[in-house]
Parts: C-alpha cells; structure tokens; sequence
C-alpha cells in the first residue's frame, strides 16, 4: 500500500478501513511538565512530528459558549494550599476547595460545591439560567490554522450531567446518599442539566466536524452499570442521535477506567469508538477481549496502559507495542497510549512507539 499522509491514516483506521501502518496518537496530559526543557519548547504538532506520530486533537475545539446567568458571582482566593471558591446567587452560596498536589503539579477537588439539598437547589438555578451560543468565529480561526484531526469537544461541561456531579459537584459516595436522602431534588438537577447538555449538542452538531468527545470517564469505579445506563447511557444515547441526524457525524467515548460491565451497555447508546481504553491494571479488560466484544467497526483508541508505558524498558516496551498492535487488530484501531500519561514518560519512549509502529508498515 502507499504511503498515507497522517490524516488519511486516522479517518481510515476510525472507519476500520485499511491502512499503510497503525495510527500513533498520543496522549500527552500530564507527563508535558516532566519533559526537558528543549522538549517543552517545542509545539504539540512538533512533538508528534518529531516522535513519529499522527497528530490527533482529542477535545481541542468546542464551538459552544455557556453563559452562566449574570447574577452569579464568583470569589477566587488560592494560596500555597490551593484555592478556595465561592459562588454567590440570589438564591443562596456554594463552596469548593481545591488542594494543590506537590507531585502531579496539578489541583483536586477536596470540598465538593453539593453537600445539602439546599445546594442542589442553588445549581438547579443556575442550570436553569445557564444559555449557550455557537462560536463560529473562533470555530473558523480554529479550524483555518489547525493541521491534523480534530475529535472536538462536544459540549461546554465536557462530560454528561451525572458524569459532572460525580466528578464535580458532589463526588461518588455523596451522590449515592443524596440520591438515597432526597432522590427528587437530585433528579431535578440532573434531568435540567441533560436539558442544556442537549441544546448544547445540538447547537455544535452544526460545526463542520466529523467525530467527537468529552471527557466522560468512564468507569464502573464510580458507579454501578446499571446507574450508567439509567442516568449515563441514557444521556449519550441521544447525543449519538442528533449527531446522526447530522450527517452522520461520530462520537467517541472516553472510557478510561474499568469497562467490562458497561461496554455493552455503551455499544447501546450508538458510539463509534471507545477512546483511551486501558487494559489492566488501570483497567478491567484486555485490549484482545475489548475487540472481540465491540466487534471490527467500532474504533479502539488506546491500548498503551499508563504504568507499562512508565515502568516498561525501552527493550522490553518495543515487543509489549507489538503486542497491543495484534491485539487491536483486526478492526478499527487507532494506537496510543491510554488516558493521561505518568509524569516520567521519556521522549525517547514516545519515539521508540513511532518506530515500532513504522516498521508495520515495511
């Protein structure tokens, strides 16, 4: 086969169609820090370039704006601990505090904003008037100097409503009591949030893109299958209709955690490629398995589990690629390695991965 340009390779391999050699598309959230400073330096399009990879943006363009209501009003203090926020409403206040983690550089949630059912009124208000606009200007600008494929941004919250509250607003065991304590309240959040979910669907269904994401996560760790399909699948499953209805246009669900009771449940909603799937240890189900289950038509993205890919030598990570290579073959099939990336994750590593994948195609 000739050679294909790195747009051709991806579309292709998305569509289970064949291609010269695997797509190799990374996913660079976390480890960008633990690089050399002469790495750093460089862009994201160098970066791929440079190690042999098909750049592909996962989330990078969301063509719509959410415009919380003007009486909501947010007061920021951050300080050597994290950060502290306030949010101000005709109708009442909610807190949240962040901690700074000293070893992943980054910030997590330790004070969820939802504790009461007076708080889940609050949101409830201010979901309702949230409004939301098409960006085409900055949609135009994106797509005019961007090069490679872009598997936009869905929507604003970049996850489903309950996806949100788990994550977000109120946190796993939390959500199960509140949901045991005052059920209604809590389902009236969640039913106006899917609400504006929807109109923000249907506003960048519009863009002239072909695949999608958010950053749903995925993970029977956070709730039970059977919670996924009444309050997850249920909301992705009319995302995946309206994008049909828009020239058949894709979404691909980020799912890297633990799958194995839920992906059938997934294949339901009408998906069209199951994004940073991770095998074991950080997820409950071989890559081999995982095809065998979806079936050649509905894309792997992933395959690459984050702890081999940091502990693995470079002469033992060469025959492991090879490996996840056969086992998300044959079908649809794009290689990278699954969700965010360790801290200490070597250039030369990400490099050795573009080489394997190019001598599949000699």
């Amino acid at each position: 086969m000739d050679e294909m340009t790195p747009n051709q390779r991806i579309l292709a391999a998305f569509k289970g169609e064949p291609v010269d050699r695997p797509p190799w598309c990374p996913f660079l959230a976390y480890v960008w820090g633990s690089f050399p400073p002469e790495v750093q330096k460089m862009s994201m399009l160098e970066f791929n370039r440079a190690v042999g990879a098909d750049p592909m943006w996962r989330g990078d363009c969301c063509p719509v704006s959410e415009h919380r209501p003007q009486q909501l009003t947010v007061a920021e203090h951050t300080d050597s601990r994290g950060t502290t926020r306030i949010f101000n409403t005709p109708v009442g206040q909610l807190k949240e505090r962040w901690q700074i983690s000293e070893i992943g550089s980054t910030q997590f949630i330790v004070e969820h904003p939802l504790k009461t059912a007076d708080d889940f009124k609050v949101m409830c208000w201010i979901e309702e008037n949230t409004r939301f606009s098409y960006d085409s200007d900055s949609v135009a600008k994106y797509v005019a100097e961007t090069v490679g494929v872009t598997v936009a941004m869905l929507l604003p919250r970049m996850k489903s409503a309950f996806q949100a509250m788990i994550e977000q607003y109120v946190g796993t065991e939390e959500l199960i009591y509140a949901l045991a304590d005052f059920p209604d309240t809590v389902e009236t959040l969640w039913r106006q949030m899917v609400e504006n979910d929807l109109t923000a669907v249907r506003l960048a269904a519009e863009a002239d893109f072909e695949h999608w994401i958010t950053w749903e996560d995925s993970s029977t760790g956070n709730y039970s299958p059977a919670m996924y399909e009444r309050y997850i699948g249920s909301e992705i499953r009319q995302w995946c209709e309206i994008l049909k209805t828009h020239g058949g246009k894709k979404y691909h669900q980020h799912a890297c955690g633990l799958l194995k009771g839920i992906l059938p449940a997934m294949l339901a909603q009408g998906i069209a490629g199951v994004e940073s799937l991770s095998p074991p240890p950080t997820g409950d189900i071989t890559l081999a398995d995982a095809r065998q289950l979806v079936g050649p038509d509905i894309c792997i993205t992933g395959g690459i589990e984050p702890t081999q890919f940091l502990n693995l030598s470079m002469a033992e990570l060469g025959p492991y690629v090879e490996k996840v290579i056969a086992d998300g073959s044959p079908g649809a099939f794009v290689l990278a390695n699954s969700d965010s990336c360790p801290p200490g994750v070597t250039f030369e590593k990400f490099k050795l991965v573009g080489d394997v994948v190019r001598a599949c195609g000699r």
